[in-house]
């Protein structure tokens, strides 16, 4: 957390987060890579005192609420308020997201400061019963327990476009959606060709529109105090797009707005001003509102996702029947090596990569797996773990007594380190355990569920064990341990508790919290990450091979040479010579740091660049 500084005036101290109540005023961070699961508010009395304080925060809570948020409050001694928002389970918002939102709502919230959410790294809050600059403490707003219920519970997953549609802030995007007289080039998310386009039936909401948007539809009322629409503008584009959301095609809005219908005094008014362009405007707003819709809430949280991986249900295993028999005898021998830590779970991603990158690209020799890929690669196959994290736990494990890894080349260049996948070590001869083991990439949702509960989930929803004794048993974890990672993985809803000591698969998927957590746009920045990494290693080791071969070749050894020098270049050699064979051998000390440089040069690409 971030303390307050009383020389600075501002939260530019850290300490860690504790359970006891801090001294001084203390705020918590707000993202944890750029990402967020946290909508929050804060509004200053210093930008209008505490009455526009209070009003602007009554409004913040209708749009939100109406949106499908759930919302706790505070107030600070000066008479400064928090709303805090906290997001679907499984879901989290990323800070481009929050940022863009916030600048939407200080144009209609005077008093709100949105510098708190405008850092990325710094950003914080402080959290209700914290500290005040002004003296006392911050207060909740209601019971503990209704704030409690409401971060158990949690919002609507699509609260946050659902706010920007109520607000009439649709953004233009990318040509990523089908146009009204196209032929429907995204039957995915639509159906239906020209004006009768719309949205596919898995996609269309069914709940009636919000009340200020069909007053707005109906009779063109802008309430003033509201600030929900600065113009006429935002509030039919709110229009649209809730329409659109809700199954309209442009054929359908245009009839609604025809003299006679229920939208011609109110949307069709809004158009009017266009004269004879207004079937021009209405079309390019029913476009806008496709895109942003296909863009956003449809393609971001869709009802159902395409899975790559099994969910539940089936006692067999995935993938060679070898390298799972290896798999599973690595799990084993990890859990004798490592027993009780949680650096095993790491160990299990790393050999569980191994094993799929063994598959797909690897060879077999003498009847032994071998698969050379380098640290990049097995990241983007084990659950988003770093790269150092692979070669760290490579080295570890590779030269324990009993590894099933060994590494039999050396990289070099562009070629990576081979290892092979042994079984010189039998630790595992369960049948069914060799059976069940599963050779696939390691789910990138485990980089934000934690790849401690994998194991235990997958042997709900894998191995079909529903009494949590026999799963803490087969895990190796204590009772407590998996206690705790059944109620994790029981709020993200992998799992649900059907009973005392059962459990069962959950609703959700491993592929839905991946798409609430956009993970596929943080392989997408790896991906281009490593491969401008690359280009960069291969053009250093084009330079030095140019370097190198532009070298002059030395002349061959000439003994007459040696007897024309003069005798002062043969007395500099001399005493050269003498000097260097005085002393010998260099010491241990002097062998480790070129030991030490060697590491560095060969493992983060490093340079002498002075003598």
């Amino acid at each position: 957390m971030r303390l307050w500084s009383l020389d600075t005036d501002k939260f530019s101290q850290t300490c860690p987060l504790r359970a006891t109540l801090p001294a001084r005023p203390a705020a918590v961070y707000l993202y944890s890579q750029r990402r967020t699961r946290l909508l929050a508010l804060d509004f200053d009395t210093t930008r209008g005192g505490p009455s526009a304080v209070d009003r602007d925060l009554t409004q913040a809570i209708s749009w939100i609420t109406q949106c499908g948020g759930v919302i706790v409050t505070d107030r600070s001694t000066s008479g400064g308020r928090h709303l805090l928002v906290p997001l679907a389970i499984g879901t989290t918002a990323s800070f481009d997201e929050i940022g863009q939102l916030m600048r939407l709502l200080a144009a209609r919230l005077p008093t709100l400061d949105i510098n708190p959410n405008l850092g990325p790294t710094h950003g914080c809050l402080t959290p209700p019963g914290s500290p005040c600059k002004q003296g006392g403490y911050r207060q909740l707003d209601g019971a503990l327990q209704a704030a409690h219920e409401a971060f158990t519970t949690r919002s609507a997953p699509d609260l946050l476009p659902r706010l920007y549609v109520h607000l009439g802030a649709i953004q233009d995007n990318p040509p990523a959606a089908p146009t009204p007289t196209s032929t429907g080039n995204h039957p995915t998310y639509t159906t239906g060709h020209g004006n009768d386009l719309r949205l596919a039936p898995n996609y269309i909401r069914h709940d009636p529109l919000p009340t200020d948007v069909h007053n707005f539809a109906t009779h063109g009322i802008l309430n003033a105090h509201d600030r929900t629409w600065p113009t006429p503008s935002e509030a039919r584009m709110s229009v649209i797009t809730h329409a659109v959301w809700r199954g309209h095609t442009l054929a359908s809005i245009t009839a609604l707005i025809a003299p006679g219908r229920p939208w011609h005094q109110g949307l069709g008014a809004a158009y009017r001003r266009y004269r004879h362009h207004a079937p021009t405007a209405i079309a390019k707003d029913f476009t806008k509102a496709l895109h942003w819709l296909i863009a956003n809430p449809v393609s971001y949280r869709p009802p159902q996702h395409k899975s790559r991986y099994s969910q539940g249900g089936t006692s067999g295993g995935t993938g060679p029947k070898q390298l799972r028999c290896w798999l599973a005898n690595g799990y084993a021998w990890t859990d004798q090596e490592f027993p009780g830590q949680r650096y095993r779970w790491t160990v299990h991603a790393v050999l569980q990569t191994l094993a799929i990158n063994a598959a797909r690209a690897g060879e077999t020799i003498n009847g032994t797996p071998v698969v050379g890929v380098g640290g990049r690669g097995l990241s983007l196959s084990s659950g988003l773990l770093s790269p150092d994290t692979m070669w760290r736990v490579l080295r570890d494990i590779r030269d324990r007594p009993g590894s099933p890894v060994t590494r039999i080349r050396v990289h070099n260049a562009l070629d990576a380190d081979w290892y092979a996948l042994t079984l010189h070590n039998q630790i595992e001869t369960d049948p069914v355990k060799l059976a069940c083991a599963r050779v696939e990439e390691v789910h990138e949702a485990w980089s934000i569920l934690g790849h401690q509960r994998r194991r235990i989930y997958e042997l709900i929803a894998h191995q079909g064990v529903t009494c949590t004794a026999d799963i803490y048993a087969a895990a190796h974890v204590s009772t407590s341990t998996g206690n705790d990672a059944i109620a994790v993985l029981a709020t993200a809803g992998l799992v649900t508790k059907t009973g005392p000591g059962t459990v069962a698969p959950g609703p959700t998927s491993l592929d839905a919290i991946a798409a609430a957590h956009h993970t596929h746009d943080q392989r997408r920045a790896r991906v281009a990450e490593y491969r401008a990494e690359r280009e960069v290693w291969r053009a250093w080791l084009a330079a030095r091979a140019t370097h190198n071969s532009s070298r002059p070749i030395p002349e061959p050894h000439d003994s007459t040479t040696e007897l024309n020098r003069d005798d002062a270049s043969r007395a500099v050699e001399h005493a050269y010579l003498k000097s260097v064979l005085a002393t010998g051998p260099p010491h241990e000390e002097a062998q480790e740091e070129l030991d030490a440089i060697e590491i560095i040069h060969t493992l983060l690409g490093a340079r002498i660049i002075a003598a």
